[in-house]
Order: C-alpha cells, then sequence, then structure tokens
C-alpha cells in the first residue's frame, strides 16, 4: 500500500496505522512468538531529558538485523510492480518465493506475505508428487502460511528458520509490565484486505481495537489541531499528474520540483503557526519515511496516487504471533538454522546451513526477505538469473522503527490519536497515543529512514531521553516528576 494524499492533513489513525504497520524489528532480548511465553523482566529506561520517566519500554532495530536487513519493500523510479512478479517466478518447478516483496496483492503489508504464502502453496501443489518433502526457509507470516497450506495437502513439510524464535517481522512482546501486547513488528490492519484478514485472524482468537481518527501538532511549545489544508491535496495531486507525464518514473522529490507544486505553496504561518510549506516539509521529511523507511528522493512518485485509507485502522492487541505459532503447530521447525546456500541444479533441493549441516528436500518455498537478498547472504547454485538479479536491485527495501513507552498514568491531556511533532529539534516526530483506544497511558514513537538509522545508533537511555523531550509540549507536569534537563548528546538531532 501507498501512503494517502490525506494522510498528512487529517491527522488520522488510520493513515497512522500505515506508518505503524510496517516498522518490525527482532530486538534483543528476543520477543517469543510461542503460545506459551513466559514474562520477561522490562528494561528499566533511564532518561535524562526534562519531562517524566517511562516505567517501561521497548524498543526496536530492524535495519541492523541480521536476518531482515530492513522492515518492508517499495518501489523506487528504478522499479515497478514487474519486478516484483519477476522475484516470484519459480526456479525449475524448484524454488518458489514467497512474502510481502513478492506479493501480488497488498505488497509490503501483512496482509500480502499471507496472500503470497497461500499463492506459493498452490504452486507447489500443482507440480509436487503425492509425499514429496518441502522445505519452507522462513517462519514468518509468509512461511508459516505456505507451510500450513502444505502439510494439509499432505506433503512432508519442514521450515527452516533462521532465528531462534518464530514470527519473523511479527515480533510480539508480551509480560505483567505491558497491559497489552507489544507489537516492535507489524501491529496495524489497514487497506482493502484489511477487513476479511482481520476475520481471519479473529476467528483464532487475535484481538484487535480500531484507532478512532483524530490528531494534533505540537510546535515551538504548544499544541493545536493538525487541520486539512486543500493547499497540500492540490500541490500532491499536481505532483503525480506532473510525473505520468515524464516519459520515465520519477521520484516523489523529482515531481514535487519539476511541477512546482513545491514551489507554490504558501510560508506563512497560519492560525496554527503553521505554513503549507512547513506541513509538506514534514510529510516530506517524516511522514513518508515512516511508512516506506525511505525518503521523497528513493520513492517513486507513484505513492502520491494512493486512494484515501479506509477511517479506523484496527492495532492488535493479543496473539498475532499466538497465529504464527498455530499455523506450525506439529510441523517440524528447524529453529536457529541460517541456510547460507540453495543448490537447485541437481535432482531435488540442497540446502546449507552457516553450521556446515546441510538438508535435501524435493522442493523449497523461500521467504527470504528483500534486504536478506540484496545484502548476497545466501548463494544460489545455480545463481539466481539475470532478470531477478535486476529486480532485487531495482526494488528499494526500507528501514523503519518503533518505540513503545508506557506510563504509571496518563501525564498529558490530549486525546489525540496521532501527535505531529514540527520542532526542527525533536528527535522524535510522529506519534501514536494508544490511551483514548486502549485505555493504558501508551505511546508510540514512528521514525524512518535515516532518521531512524541514526536514532538506532543511540543507546537505550539516550533514546528514551530524546524520546521525550521531542513531546514534552504534551506533559502536564507536577514540579516532582520533571527530570533533569537533558544533555547535548541526550537529544541529537533526527
Amino acid at each position: 500500500m501507498s501512503i494517502s494524499r490525506r494522510l498528512f492533513l487529517t491527522g488520522s489513525l488510520s493513515g497512522a496505522g500505515v506508518l505503524l504497520l510496517s516498522a518490525c524489528t527482532d530486538p534483543a532480548p528476543k520477543p517469543s512468538a510461542t503460545a506459551t511465553r513466559s514474562p520477561s523482566p522490562t528494561p528499566t529506561p533511564t532518561p535524562t531529558a526534562t519531562g517524566p520517566k517511562p516505567s517501561a519500554f521497548r524498543r526496536s532495530t530492524w535495519g541492523t538485523d541480521p536476518y531482515a536487513y530492513g522492515s518492508s519493500s517499495f518501489l523506487t523510479a528504478d522499479s515497478t510492480d514487474d519486478d516484483r512478479s519477476t522475484l516470484r517466478t519459480p526456479l525449475d518447478d524448484k524454488v518458489f518465493f514467497a512474502g510481502e516483496a513478492v506479493a501480488e496483492t497488498d505488497p509490503g503489508t501483512v496482509m500480502g506475505a499471507h496472500a503470497s504464502g497461500l499463492a506459493a502453496a498452490a504452486q507447489v501443489a500443482a507440480v509436487a508428487g503425492s509425499g514429496e518433502r518441502i522445505a519452507v526457509i522462513g517462519a514468518g507470516m509468509a512461511g508459516a502460511t505456505a507451510a500450513r497450506a502444505l502439510a494439509d495437502q499432505g506433503f512432508d513439510v519442514v521450515v527452516v528458520e533462521a532465528r531462534h524464535r518464530v514470527g519473523g517481522r511479527i515480533a510480539s512482546y508480551e509480560s505483567d509490565d505491558w497491559p497489552i501486547e507489544v507489537q516492535l513488528g507489524v501491529s496495524t490492519l489497514f487497506g482493502d484486505g484489511a477487513s476479511a484478514f482481520e476475520s481471519l485472524l479473529a476467528a483464532e482468537g487475535v484481538s484487535t481495537v480500531e484507532l478512532a481518527a483524530s490528531g494534533t501538532a505540537s510546535l515551538d511549545g504548544r499544541t493545536s489541531p493538525l487541520p486539512t489544508t486543500a493547499a497540500i491535496t492540490t500541490a500532491l495531486a499536481s505532483a503525480y499528474a506532473w510525473a505520468e507525464r515524464q516519459s520515465q518514473e520519477v521520484t516523489v522529490s523529482s515531481a514535487l520540483t519539476g511541477s512546482g507544486a513545491a514551489a507554490r505553496l504558501g510560508t506563512t504561518a497560519d492560525a496554527t503557526g503553521v505554513s503549507d510549506a512547513d506541513r509538506l516539509a514534514f510529510l516530506l521529511t517524516d511522514a513518508l519515511p515512516a511508512r516506506f523507511g525511505a525518503g521523497p528522493s528513493a520513492l517513486s512518485a507513484r505513492v502520491l496516487d494512493e486512494e484515501p485509507l479506509p477511517q479506523g485502522a484496527h492495532l492488535v492487541t493479543e496473539g498475532f504471533g499466538d497465529y504464527v505459532t498455530a499455523q506450525l503447530k506439529d510441523l517440524d521447525v528447524l529453529r536457529g538454522s541460517n541456510v547460507t546456500q540453495i543448490d537447485y541444479g541437481n535432482q531435488g533441493i540442497g540446502l546449507r546451513f552457516v553450521t556446515g549441516e546441510s538438508l535435501s528436500a524435493d522442493r523449497v518455498v523461500s521467504t527470504i526477505p528483500l534486504g536478506v537478498l540484496k545484502k548476497k547472504k545466501i548463494v544460489f547454485v545455480p545463481a539466481l538469473p539475470a532478470a531477478q538479479l535486476a529486480s532485487i536491485d531495482a526494488l528499494g527495501v526500507g528501514v523503519q522503527d518503533v518505540l513503545w513507552l508506557r506510563f504509571d498514568e496518563k501525564l498529558w491531556s490530549s486525546d489525540a490519536t496521532v501527535w505531529a511533532v514540527l520542532d526542527d529539534s525533536a528527535t522524535y516526530k510522529i506519534w501514536l497515543n494508544l490511551e483514548p483506544a486502549t485505555g493504558s497511558p501508551i505511546l508510540v514513537a514512528l521514525t524512518g529512514g535515516s532518521a531512524a538509522t541514526k536514532i538506532g545508533k543511540l543507546g537505550d537511555g539516550e533514546a528514551v531521553a530524546a524520546a521525550v523531550a521531542s513531546i514534552s509540549s504534551y506533559f502536564d507536569l507536577a514540579p516532582s516528576t520533571a527530570s533533569p534537563t537533558p544533555t547535548p548528546s541526550s537529544s541529537p538531532a533526527p
């Protein structure tokens, strides 16, 4: 899914849900995705910024995850949906591909991953003989779905997972310190396929809550409603129309500049203290990277043509990881088995692991993330066809992260569900206020692109301190709750 032209303008949580959906990680200590979990302690943050001290926090570092190297795929000016189609083309009816990056419907989302798993299983079943052994690489949504479908059809299925947990980019964390599951990976459902997928999940015990639409902006220590402005809508529509007239694909930045749409926006602040130029800058610098993990100079201008998202995204609060675990019930799952080579040139399939061990199968379904393929961490023998290599290079992989903060009580007066921090000095600029939907004083910060990469280098204490400082204007603090003023190194610019 692409970003809606109305996402930033309305400040709706249906739009903010899009931002949160793609951010995923496998932090340390690793969250569990098994059906039975023992609570583990939540680190105690040591913020030094002015503001309250959260009682618990969890953060992600998705861009450096060695089994993903990113959060989800996106279209660049050098790629099209044909590249996704090329990537999911089977190799000699032996190697089949699934995952969000190759999904035909809803690419870049958990719904797309689920659908691609079913599609890959159908491709295998169409050519495989009865009782064949099928290896599935990856125990995330796509891999678990494909494995379940193949096992239900009578195939001998073995799942190979590099991590010591299942779930992949569904990274649910549960403990007594949190009233709901902390979703450090996929967490919201939105878009055309969301309703049917949510019904499927609900039947398996996955709980969700609707996030109502409301937004607010903070600038220079004061807050105000986040207003809709026709000028931004017109500018983005104009940029997209200009891009469509070009003889080759262009980026969002090129479309806004070439069309003159950005230059036509006013720089005079309105009654809220924000100009349309400020709003566009926020959209390009913060909202787009948080959604796609990349900025306007990398993203294709096609993202500007997305239809408005349905109001009311749904946040998963319980059972997401358990759903994946349930799909793998009674299957042979080899955790901690990192594949380094896929040999499909001889009879059947040969998988080699980093340990030097190997596994034989008749066919394989690969859900290896695009980021890992780009890093060339896995050798294919024979090598992947030139067309698939070109598609891997052309598609983009975004970096997105989240920071969850829990407080003992609600310390802010705003009931808006989306907070946009427009101060340039703030480290975290996009926030979800989960209190109205869940009743729990929980805030979630969203980052993406170069900002996420830079923030990922901060220590936990520095990150939490910078986060609290970013939203200091939202807190209604009594003197006793304030913390010492942060040092400059605690709150670097994003």
